[in-house]
């Protein structure tokens, strides 16, 4: 009798552990895009339905690691532009995306947006590139 009512915490103990280590589910679906800004690839994955999970990256020529920009705000702007900055916050260098709601019904095949680089505009078109992770 005390054998058994051990195996059933034990039981009930492994059965909590496993639903913690799954997570909490993605509310949004991410949807990748690519462009090219001032010669050097950007990637962009959209949160739909979680617009504030969106980022960039920009690769940079001898650089290992692509700089990765985050939503200055967690939603768009009253014209519907998300402002996509650096962690550092480098005002010299950042991203405002175009027409970005919290949820397409139907996601945009392309995107467009402006790179900021000193002071100096670069337009953007990100197309979607479908089966490749961002």
């Amino acid at each position: 009798m005390r054998n058994l009512k051990t195996i059933i915490i034990t039981g009930l103990c492994l059965i909590c552990l496993q639903s913690l280590g799954q997570g909490v589910p993605k509310a949004y679906e991410a949807i990748n895009y690519q462009g090219k800004a001032n010669g050097r690839l950007v990637k962009f994955m959209l949160a739909n339905g979680y617009i504030g999970a969106s980022a960039l990256k920009l690769s940079v020529p001898r650089k290992t690691k692509p700089i990765s920009f985050e939503p200055e705000a967690g939603v768009a702007d009253e014209h519907n532009r998300l402002k996509f900055i650096t962690a550092s916050s480098n005002d010299q260098e950042y991203f405002i995306m175009e027409n970005m709601l919290e949820v397409y019904e139907q996601t945009p095949r392309s995107i467009s947006g402006i790179y900021f680089l000193n002071g100096k505009k670069i337009p953007v078109k990100f197309e979607s590139v479908k089966g490749r992770r961002h």
